[in-house]
């Protein structure tokens, strides 16, 4: 039994799959299920149900899981004592810039009360920007948008799926087909350099959705009132923490599935705070499910 064979089974009982785990944590579907095929005969049981398409956890697998987890954050608290740091040493966190209001206030505030010794400093960037500083170890978290392609060296952890919207002004009213709205009036972009921008570009092309372009802008809020004075019309996430959508627009989902923006924590897959990760996306993931109940 191996380090490297607790993190896998632990990232599965997150994700569920195979393939989904190794995307997690940077292997191959095949490299997954020989580790857990290895972990399985040393321990002499059968951590996964392999009867069902795709395998499932048993119940003694996922108990391993969860006891898995507990030795990981163990080791991580030994690395860190090791290291001199015994979580009164520093972090820093990246943020896009529309969750600075929303999340970023409530990061701290958890931190502060669990980790008060913790000192946390905090930069800001568009998500390319703060993988790049992820992949060159500058950060040691960050909440960003999902990569549009895969980076091998990042682990990603979601946090929430943010639904995207066609919106448009009530001028609009009665055209209930989102392809047809999203032509109906001029478009206003979400900035295209970032991945959300991106995400949305390429899902048009791919539709054929040919739009008539007005103008870029990097503010959701400033799209949204430009679109309720009958601007145009625009594609925007329902934000986490962020106010509804106004009831005063046309509102229609993106897609049929409906499209998401994915926001995650990500990190360097050497980056070792595990206990300070795993802390920052369990806390994120439990207020998204609270604000979804609610």
């Amino acid at each position: 039994m191996n380090i490297q064979q607790l993190r896998t089974l632990s990232a599965f009982l997150e994700h569920g799959s195979f393939s989904e785990t190794g995307n997690q944590i940077g292997l191959s579907h095949s490299a997954v299920s020989v580790q857990m095929q290895q972990l399985e005969t040393e321990l002499d049981v059968e951590i996964f149900d392999r009867h069902s398409r795709p395998p499932t956890i048993t119940p003694v697998g996922a108990e391993v899981a969860k006891l898995a987890l507990g030795i990981l954050d163990e080791i991580e608290k030994i690395r860190m004592i090791a290291a001199g740091e015994n979580l009164a040493g520093n972090i820093t966190l990246g943020f896009v810039p529309k969750t600075l209001q929303t999340l970023l206030p409530r990061v701290l505030k958890e931190l502060r009360q669990n980790y008060p010794q913790l000192k946390v400093n905090v930069k800001s960037a568009i998500s390319d920007e703060l993988a790049t500083m992820i992949r060159h170890q500058e950060l040691d978290f960050a909440v960003l948008t999902a990569p549009i392609v895969e980076f091998p060296d990042i682990e990603i952890a979601t946090i929430v799926a943010e639904p995207l919207y066609v919106i448009a002004p009530k001028s609009q009213i009665g055209i209930n087909n989102d392809a047809n709205l999203a032509r109906s009036m001029p478009f206003i972009f979400f900035e295209k350099k970032t991945w959300l921008g991106q995400q949305i570009v390429i899902s048009l092309q791919a539709r054929g959705i040919f739009v008539d372009e007005l103008m870029e802008l990097d503010s959701f809020d400033v799209i949204e009132d430009l679109v309720l004075e009958g601007f145009g019309v625009s594609i925007v996430p329902q934000r986490l923490l962020s106010n509804p959508l106004s009831p005063d627009l046309v509102k229609l989902p993106f897609s049929d599935p409906q499209e998401v923006r994915r926001l995650v924590l990500a990190r360097h897959i050497n980056n070792q705070k595990t206990e300070l990760y795993n802390f920052i996306h369990a806390y994120l993931a439990s207020l998204a499910v609270a604000i979804h109940e609610s």
